[in-house]
């Protein structure tokens, strides 16, 4: 899944054909911004030394800028999100809660394969656009092309 306002990489669907394959049971983040702090410093941490991946751990949100799910898992979360009593219309927030109460492995691709130019303002309100000023609502890093890296 992908926001309609995202812009993805050179090469994106080779690149989630791997991911899809080397990850075939859990969710896969491909945008990471600025926030939650402590992911985009792992993601730093990741992107050093290299490596395609690190597990996100109950994070208050999942950044659902654009996320590769598993059939099974994306059934698994609308079926826990029907009528959840928590349900807000924080959507990145809704998620960190499933993935917390259902203690979900979800992984961040690194680097990120899409950026979220922050150009439009937020749907649900109180959020507008800052033109790609706000580092929290950008990628940390994207890939120039998705299948420079090996995803497996």
């Amino acid at each position: 899944m992908i926001q309609d306002d995202a812009v993805v990489c050179k090469n994106f669907a080779g690149a989630v054909d791997c991911i899809s394959f080397s990850n075939p049971d859990h969710p896969v983040v491909l945008f990471l911004g600025g926030y939650p702090q402590g992911l985009a410093s792992k993601f730093k941490k990741a992107l050093i030394r290299k490596e395609p991946y690190f597990w996100m751990q109950r994070s208050p949100i999942i950044p659902l800028v654009a996320v590769l799910w598993p059939k099974h898992k994306a059934e698994e979360f609308l079926a826990w999100s029907d009528g959840h009593p928590r349900m807000t219309r924080a959507d990145d927030g809704n998620a960190g809660r499933w993935q917390r109460d259902t203690m979900q492995d979800i992984r961040i691709c690194v680097p990120s394969l899409v950026e979220h130019p922050d150009m439009e303002p937020s749907v649900k309100g109180g959020q507008q656009a800052k033109w790609g000023a706000d580092p929290q609502r950008r990628a940390i890093h994207v890939a120039e092309d998705g299948l420079a890296y090996r995803w497996w």
